[in-house]
């Protein structure tokens, strides 16, 4: 289960603007079963009730499943009904995400939320089938699947009141 843990390390920060250090922090798995492989070729699946915690971190999900090849860490997919992930950002505010399925690839660095994906801030709501997060520009991408993509934006004095 320690390998596990390890492998799901880079999935530390999926949400926008994450709070940075909690990637430095323990994390901690907890699933009601796991089966899979933990060679450096395989796939590792958690089911039932899979939480993850890292700082601020939280995720909850049905079911998670790390591939490897070589020895990397090729992929990371969390589905649930829906998928939830609760993060501060680095001026401790929340950001919350929710999708049907949410695919980390660490090698590009991107995070994609699809199925009825949404990120709220304290300044507004974003809601789209899928939103693509890319983790080293901070660049989001929505929509372009024919489905509208909506936000709600809220101004800056009554974002600071909540």
């Amino acid at each position: 289960m320690l390998l596990a843990v390890l492998l799901l390390a880079a999935l530390a920060t999926p949400a926008l603007e994450a709070r940075k250090s909690d990637r430095e922090q323990p994390m901690s798995v907890d699933s009601d079963a796991s089966s899979g492989s933990l060679d450096d070729d395989g796939a590792l699946t958690l089911t039932g009730n899979v939480r993850i915690t890292q700082g601020s971190l939280t995720i909850e999900a049905d079911k998670a499943t790390v591939q490897q090849r070589g020895g990397e860490m090729e992929r990371i997919v969390l589905e649930g009904s829906p998928v939830r992930m609760n993060q501060l950002n680095d001026r401790g505010e929340p950001i919350a995400s929710e999708a049907a399925r949410v695919t980390y690839t660490p090698g590009e660095e991107i995070v994609l939320l699809s199925g009825n994906a949404s990120v709220t801030q304290p300044r507004g709501v974003l809601r789209a089938e899928t939103i693509r997060y890319n983790m080293d520009t901070g660049n989001i991408d929505s929509g372009g699947d024919g489905n509208r993509v909506r936000m709600t934006i809220q101004p800056k004095a009554r974002a600071a009141a909540n």
